[in-house]
């Protein structure tokens, strides 16, 4: 589990079909985190949380699995994590 610390960029719904042809929901969020110019997406089926308002910093306990796309399959992929010094 990670917390994720950033601004929030981006609230959408989606609609997706899933594998089994029944219709589906799923909320993404964009966090782009402090000291970074790279926003985070976020996958959340709970569609009514209330997470708070575009451009205000939240805190999210976030959980992480890292996957790629080959050949439009999902694969398992390293996950690289940059933990910078305070000064």
């Amino acid at each position: 589990m990670f917390k994720l610390t950033g601004v929030l960029k981006k609230d959408e719904i989606k609609d997706y079909t899933r594998k089994d042809g029944t219709a589906g929901q799923i909320r993404n969020l964009y966090i782009e985190p402090e000291g970074s110019i790279y926003p985070i997406k976020v996958n959340m089926s709970d569609l009514e949380a209330k997470i708070g308002k575009i451009g205000e910093t939240i805190t999210l306990s976030v959980e992480v699995y890292a996957y790629q796309f080959v050949d439009k399959q999902r694969k398992r992929a390293f996950l690289d994590v940059y933990i910078p010094n305070k000064k």
